[in-house]
């Protein structure tokens, strides 16, 4: 019976974290006071998802030396589990700060290519999972909700 209560509070969570809420327009430019995730565009709330990066000196170590040259470089936490993918990681994110600044990416399309089995589709699913972690705020008059 404790696994099935576990799942019952499981399910009443992710119901309670995608659930709709209504608020009053001043309500919502209060909150925005507050936060400024509220109002944040969609690649400022990717990156806030992504997070901070820690920095790796792979010179210390004599493996990952070999690997990335005794660079720096940057590892995200939330591509801890995509091995070898840390400069097309940081290309992306790189993409994602130039398009949060308003700069000329913000009106391109981010486009991953590369060979069969390279790890497209799961950099896309994590990218998706991640947009997923902060809620959108939309207008709504009535019964109808923005389509912007």
């Amino acid at each position: 019976m404790h696994a099935a209560d576990d799942l019952f509070a499981s399910y009443a969570r992710s119901f309670e974290a995608h659930r709709e809420a209504e608020m009053s327009l001043a309500e919502y430019l209060e909150a925005c006071r507050d936060n400024p995730m509220m109002y944040a565009t969609a690649t400022e709330r990717l990156l806030a998802a992504i997070g901070e990066p820690e920095m790796v000196d792979t010179s210390k170590d004599a493996r990952l030396g070999r690997i990335f040259m005794n660079r720096t470089i940057r590892v995200y936490p939330a591509f801890d589990e995509f091995y070898g993918m840390e400069e097309t990681i940081e290309r992306i994110v790189g993409f994602l700060r130039h398009a949060a600044q308003g700069l000329e990416e913000r009106k391109q399309i981010m486009y991953l290519l590369g060979p069969v089995g390279g790890g497209k589709s799961s950099l896309a699913e994590r990218l998706k999972a991640l947009m997923e972690t902060h809620p959108i705020h939309v207008l709504k008059a009535g019964d109808q909700v923005s389509p912007v």
